[in-house]
């Protein structure tokens, strides 16, 4: 299995970039009114973001234990 980590760095880009929109469009003048809908989906794509960086971070530490238990057993240890 491979894996291609320029695809999970631009997933966290995406997703940072979703949340960043939703936060521009929050603090534009908007006549000193606070949209909830914008706040709610901000918050709903802030959770995914979340979720996704602790998914790519598992990945990140399962690839890591398993090349050191590959280059413990090439080493003969």
């Amino acid at each position: 299995m491979t894996f291609n980590f320029n695809q999970m760095l631009d997933g966290l880009n995406k997703y940072a970039e979703s949340v960043q929109s939703y936060l521009s469009q929050l603090q534009s003048p908007s006549s000193g009114t606070i949209s909830l809908t914008l706040m709610f989906q901000m918050q709903f794509h802030m959770q995914i973001l979340s979720q996704y960086c602790e998914a790519v971070s598992n990945t990140l530490s399962a690839v890591h234990s398993e090349m050191i238990t590959m280059a413990r057993a090439t080493k003969g240890q």
